[in-house]
């Protein structure tokens, strides 16, 4: 008689083969991270960089010493992000795109953590698309050539959402400590990002399956990554205006959570811009924000309905809480909202919507509000990655014309930005030298008083051109990078007449204008 030995299997679904990661299942969420950094990457080196990245570059090239003593004074909310860029730029510079290639990977790491976290909430069905939706998504292409601490806080918050869910539901010390890591880090790099424990609380609190172990063990950890982050909190908690101060009334506010936050990511114009509300791309971000709100308001209304509990409870907060907290201290208390400081929460955006298209019934309709969204978000797209796609700022160009013009030995004059009668002006067109350097190397300065070094502070100071302080007499051609509309242009013009210089050439960007001055 012969006897058979059966061989022990396990279905396909079992939790043993589960906790194995396929080649495919990686495979998937890993290209279409990459495709996420590929398509943030574009326009990276040609999009002019602006104000805040000029911070980014006064501060990331400092020595150790120098960021430390800048940081006790200001801008302690961005320390431990200056320090990251301190070490990056001292071994990849700071052209514009090795300047923003972290922010770039930080997308496409984002990306990977929308799919991985649909699919821990049990919508693998819906991974691909959320990944889809999060590549471009405004508000994360935008993030991806903003050499800011924008991208990596939502990469650190994200995989922290990842983690919440897991250890939710299985427990685990290391769990734990990873999850304290990532909201600590990303509190850190990012202070708003502490927002997204008050979310995670939420989560918690009404998510039925959790143990009262495990919301104990989450509170612990949430306090451990407050912890960790307490002396970047501590330190800009002395510095007044750290957090911000944008004064906005109602409806400015309105329309920054429903379009600007998610659906726009930045104005390629200046904020105080006439430009017509008919452009294509703020057409095509109204549109978005319409289908983009729909899917949203879609996918709840289906995770209410269906067994789909787990994944609202984990999404919903991390896109309500915090705008809802932000927007009420700023109408009761202090002004405190912009719509760039919730971009942690973009991938959470992105997973929404794209539970919204798998709400849909049929497939044909998933597939139009797919491509709907995706064409929605190419004239936007196309907005970010103008050279003026930074709010208009057009210093790329107007650094080009300088050194395409100048000589060795000729002047520069970086006009103020405020009107006064100051005499020490502590606000010029000078950031246009600090993010374009090469341009104006051998170039003097003919009215410099002090270095940012010098003040600890992000920008140095100047004499009026007036000034008996001034070093016009040392240079017989000078370049006067100024505002396109001066505050006093009248008034340097006079200074520069009766020292003998007449113009020779004006550039104008829009924003920036570049003059040729020269003595006959």
């Amino acid at each position: 008689m012969t006897t058979t030995t059966p061989t022990t299997t396990r279905p396909t679904g079992s939790p043993a083969s589960s906790r194995r990661p396929r080649a495919s299942s990686i495979g998937v969420p890993l290209a279409l991270g990459l495709v996420g950094t590929a398509v943030a990457l574009v326009g990276s080196s040609t999009v002019s960089l602006w104000t805040d990245e000029a911070a980014t570059v006064s501060a990331a090239t400092r020595s150790l010493p120098e960021l430390w003593a800048l940081v006790q004074r200001i801008d302690a909310v961005h320390a431990a992000y200056y320090l990251v860029m301190h070490l990056w730029t001292s071994v990849a510079g700071i052209s514009p795109f090795a300047l923003r290639l972290p922010s770039a990977i930080a997308v496409g790491v984002s990306v990977v953590g929308v799919h991985r976290l649909l699919v821990v909430l049990g919508r693998p069905d819906a991974a691909v698309v959320g990944a889809v939706v999060a590549i471009v998504l405004p508000r994360i292409t935008w993030m991806g050539i903003e050499a800011r601490s924008f991208g990596p806080s939502a990469a650190f918050a994200v995989w922290a959402t990842v983690l919440l869910v897991v250890a939710l539901r299985r427990g685990g010390t290391g769990r734990w400590v990873g999850y304290a890591a990532l909201l600590g880090i990303g509190t850190a790099l990012n202070i708003y990002v502490a927002l997204l424990a008050v979310a995670h609380a939420v989560t918690v609190v009404v998510a039925r399956d959790v143990t009262i172990r495990r919301r104990l063990a989450w509170l612990v950890a949430a306090a451990g990554g407050g912890l960790a982050a307490s002396p970047v909190v501590l330190l800009a908690a002395g510095q007044q205006g750290q957090l911000g101060d944008n004064r906005l009334g109602l409806v400015q506010i309105a329309r920054g959570v429903v379009v600007n936050q998610w659906f726009l990511g930045g104005t390629p114009t200046r904020v105080t811009s006439t430009a017509s509300p008919t452009e294509p791309w703020a057409l095509a971000s109204l549109g978005l924000a319409l289908v983009g709100w729909a899917l949203i308001v879609l996918a709840v209304v289906a995770g209410r309905r269906r067994d789909g509990r787990r994944a609202l409870f984990a999404l919903a907060p991390v896109l309500v809480v915090p705008t809802v907290v932000v927007v009420a201290y700023s109408l009761t208390v202090s002004p405190l909202y912009n719509p760039r400081y919730f971009t942690f929460a973009a991938p959470v955006c992105a997973a929404l919507v794209g539970l919204g298209v798998l709400a849909l019934r049929r497939r044909a309709a998933r597939v139009v509000a797919v491509v709907a969204v995706v064409l929605l978000c190419v004239p936007v797209y196309a907005s970010q990655r103008q050279v003026t796609g930074k709010s208009g700022t057009d210093w790329a160009e107007a650094s080009a014309v300088v050194d395409r013009g100048s000589a060795p030995g000729d002047g520069v004059y970086f006009a103020p930005l405020d009107d006064g009668t100051a005499t020490v002006v502590r606000r010029t067109t000078d950031n246009v030298e600090v993010t374009y350097p090469e341009a104006f190397e051998g170039l003097v300065d003919v009215t410099r008083r002090s270095d940012a070094l010098d003040e600890d502070s992000l920008r140095g100071t100047s004499w009026p051109l007036g000034s008996d302080r001034s070093r016009l007499t040392e240079v017989d051609r000078l370049w006067v990078v100024e505002p396109d509309d001066p505050p006093t242009g009248l008034e340097d013009d006079e200074v520069l007449a009766r020292e003998g210089f007449v113009r020779v050439s004006r550039w104008s960007g829009g924003m920036t204008a570049v003059e040729e001055w020269a003595r006959p």
